[in-house]
């Protein structure tokens, strides 16, 4: 049992009384718009975590339903610190445990919220963080439910994000290539395989491009997920890039030939002229 000790600064918890009052307090002071400092705010977010861990997700324990918790958690993401904004997306990813949650939190339409987290560029890496996280955490629980809006803003953020010199870029395309393989439907219906093929061209990393095009390979290879290419756009595109991969491999043999050629020179020299040497030295009794 935990109970709630405040102070000046933030929220302390101890165990001494039921969970319900705990989240009752809570839940008071996160949607009360004044009288509460944002560092308080912030405190009673992460007791809302601390208690999830400690009572469970059981609404009969908590003593509230989980679209009155959401109702709650949504005012966060509206807060003007982004501390508070952050804080307010990790509970959520908290509470988020199964597709009944997840329909609620989609029902009570806190996606776009989630989405405008991730548009905002205003020096808050760690508030798209905590949303890049929370979507992930959605993708794991259920990636049939997974929002048209939040797509939207990751495949954004792929598109535009390296011209803006926005460090989200490539986490963002990750999450997109997660996605495509769960729900490719959602990811070809907003155009997010023309970013992955688009991230191909931009990114100088051999690796993470290998990564990029594994991942349209796995659509091309299977029946079912081959119709969302479209062939007037990212096929065209894969056909592009195969043309200069197979540039690129010819023009390191064509780097590549000589060297392999002058080791082979060398290897039958010196070959012959071991057997040279051997047959003098049989030659003259050694």
């Amino acid at each position: 049992m935990v109970k709630i000790v405040l102070t000046e600064s933030a929220a302390a918890l101890r165990f001494v009384s039921d969970p319900a009052d705990n989240l009752r307090e809570i839940l008071q002071n996160v949607a009360r718009q004044q009288g509460v400092s944002n560092m308080r705010k912030l405190g009673h977010l992460n007791n809302f975590i601390k208690l999830l861990c400690s009572a469970g997700h059981s609404e009969k324990k908590l003593g509230f339903t989980y679209e009155e918790i959401i109702i709650c958690l949504r005012l966060a993401l509206l807060n003007e610190a982004k501390e508070v904004r952050a804080a307010g997306l990790r509970a959520l990813r908290y509470l988020i445990r199964d597709s009944i949650i997840l329909e609620k939190v989609l029902r009570l339409q806190v996606d776009y919220l989630i989405a405008r987290c991730i548009d905002i560029q205003q020096s808050n890496e760690v508030e798209r963080t905590q949303a890049l996280r929370l979507v992930r955490k959605m993708i794991t629980v259920n990636a049939q439910l997974f929002p048209s809006s939040v797509t939207n803003s990751l495949i954004a953020v792929g598109n535009d994000g390296l011209h803006a010199r926005d460090r989200m870029v490539r986490a963002c395309v990750a999450i997109i290539c997660e996605l495509s393989l769960k729900n490719p439907v959602v990811v070809a219906e907003r155009g997010g395989l023309g970013t992955i093929l688009k991230s191909v061209i931009d990114c100088q990393l051999s690796r993470i491009n290998e990564a990029l095009i594994t991942t349209i390979l796995h659509l091309l290879n299977h029946p079912q997920t081959r119709q969302y290419i479209r062939s007037d756009v990212e096929l065209e595109v894969l056909i592009i890039l195969s043309s200069w991969f197979i540039l690129k491999l010819m023009q390191t043999l064509k780097r590549t030939i000589p060297l392999i050629l002058n080791v082979w020179d060398m290897y039958c020299n010196f070959f012959t002229f071991y057997i040279t040497t051997s047959q003098f030295a049989n030659h003259v009794g050694y």
